[in-house]
């Protein structure tokens, strides 16, 4: 999954299909059973630990936990879109750009994938969490952010 379909499905959809490939994306439910088994198998500072870190950090229904590791890991939860990203191909990244809405002033905008069209390279990027197209000029070495002609649906 890419970074722009990870926001193109959103949070729920996304996490369903990226657990189905990523093995330490877990819901609290199974973390809770997991405790219970170390309970059973008298693996008590590990069940501590685990119930401990699920009482500090908020609720979530989604965590990132390794169970394979079998150390004392802390599970994190995963509550934002933005929590899945690095479970994605292609990695984003911020830059500053120009944008459209702002008649060219600059503003913070996140790179998420790089895309051709015949010979022209151009961007899907977020800006305020709204998807639209960019494109990067290399002559003023600036990003140049569409987000009102060029919003992606």
């Amino acid at each position: 999954m890419t970074i722009l379909e990870l926001y193109q499905k959103g949070f729920n959809a996304a996490v369903e299909e990226l657990m189905q490939t990523h093995d330490d994306i877990t819901t609290y439910e199974t973390l809770k059973e997991f405790i219970k088994s170390k309970i059973d198998d008298d693996s008590l500072y590990l069940a501590a630990h685990l119930t401990n870190a699920l009482n500090t950090c908020a609720y979530a229904e989604y965590y990132n936990y390794d169970y394979s590791m079998g150390t004392l890991e802390t599970p994190t939860p995963l509550k934002d879109i933005s929590d899945l990203e690095h479970f994605c191909d292609g990695k984003a990244f911020t830059a500053m750009a120009h944008i459209n809405s702002l008649d060219g002033d600059i503003d913070e905008i996140t790179v998420l994938e790089e895309r051709q069209k015949g010979g022209q390279k151009y961007y899907i990027v977020k800006y305020k969490d709204i998807l639209c197209s960019a494109i990067f000029n290399g002559f003023t070495c600036s990003y140049y952010a569409d987000d009102k002609y060029g919003v992606i649906k």
